[in-house]
C-alpha cells in the first residue's frame, strides 16, 4: 500500500514525516514520557524543552498535551520547581503627604473569629495623621462592595484622596 500523507512505513514501522508514530493508547507514550522527562538524561526539564526533545524523534495526536499534563504532574518537579516571580524591587520611601486625607494607606485584615457574620477588617489609615478607619467585612465581600463601603465611609467624610497605597494583598 503506498504512503498515505505524511505517513510512510519503514521495516514495519509507521512514520509520520520522519518520525516514529505511535497510537495514543499505546503503553509506550508513558515509557517515552519517562525516559525524556524523568530519568537521568531527561533531567526533569521543563515543559519546553520535554516537547522539543520528545517531537524530534515521536508523533502522536495530543502529544503536546500530554507531555505538559506529565511534567505538571511531575512529583519531583513539584517538590523542586522555584519560584517564577521577579524578586522584589529596591524599597524606597514614599514622599509624606501635604494635606490630610490626599494620601492613604488600605489594606485587609483576614482570617479573625466570626463575630456577628464580620470576620475581615478593611483597614484605611492616613499617611499624615495617622488617623485611621476600621470598617468590618463580611467574607463574601466584592470589588462593588469594597468600592460602596470605601465611598460611605471615607469620601463621605474626607472627600476622593489623590493617592490610595496598597500592598495588593501580598
Amino acid at each position: 500500500r503506498p504512503p498515505h500523507g505524511n505517513y510512510s512505513v519503514k521495516d514495519q514501522l509507521l512514520f509520520w514525516k520522519d518520525k516514529l508514530a505511535i497510537t495514543p493508547s499505546s503503553p509506550l507514550i508513558q515509557q517515552i514520557l519517562q525516559e525524556f522527562h524523568s530519568s537521568l538524561v531527561g533531567g526533569h526539564a521543563g515543559i519546553t524543552r520535554t516537547i522539543a526533545r520528545v517531537c524530534s524523534q515521536f508523533y502522536w495526536p495530543l502529544m503536546k498535551h500530554d507531555i505538559t499534563t506529565y511534567v505538571k504532574n511531575c512529583t519531583i518537579c513539584q517538590q523542586a520547581k522555584h519560584s517564577t516571580t521577579l524578586p522584589a524591587g529596591l524599597l524606597s520611601p514614599l514622599p509624606i503627604p501635604s494635606q490630610v486625607w490626599e494620601d492613604i494607606a488600605v489594606d485587609f485584615i483576614t482570617g479573625l473569629p466570626n463575630s456577628c457574620g464580620y470576620t475581615i477588617i478593611f483597614v484605611v489609615v492616613d499617611r499624615l495623621t495617622k488617623f485611621g478607619h476600621f470598617i468590618p467585612l463580611k467574607s463574601d465581600y466584592d470589588s462593588r462592595s469594597i468600592a460602596e463601603v470605601f465611598v460611605q465611609n471615607i469620601v463621605k467624610l474626607h472627600g476622593v484622596p489623590k493617592l490610595i497605597v496598597s500592598d495588593r494583598d501580598k
